[in-house]
């Protein structure tokens, strides 16, 4: 007769072989892989400059090219990229603005 410490053994490797099985049976994951982009960041810089350029002479829209660089460099530190908006977009910005304050003092 078979003792019941030498059943309680087997029914314990019965059931790791079982869990060792359902574990290699799954499906990887990949885990350290990421989604290829559809476009390098230095082209979608010349996508926002081919349609936002066009319109920077016209209200405020250096602003929103700027603001969208910033977007589609997102990944560099923040405070890198808050440097470059300022020193891209201030000297527009503060032209633009005196620009606006000597016109409505003429007024």
């Amino acid at each position: 007769m078979v003792s019941a410490m030498t059943l309680l053994f087997v029914k314990l490797a019965y059931l790791l072989v079982c869990l060792l099985v359902a574990q290699h049976s799954e499906k990887t994951k990949r885990t350290g892989q990421k989604r290829k982009k559809i476009y390098s960041t230095s082209q979608i810089n010349s996508i926002i400059d081919a349609t936002v350029h066009p319109l920077a002479d016209q209200h405020w829209f250096f602003v929103a090219d700027g603001l969208l660089h910033a977007v589609n460099e997102s990944e560099a530190d923040p405070i890198e990229t808050l440097l470059k908006f300022l020193k891209y977009n201030m000297p527009e910005l503060l032209r633009r603005l005196m620009k606006q304050l000597r016109e409505s003092n003429q007024e």
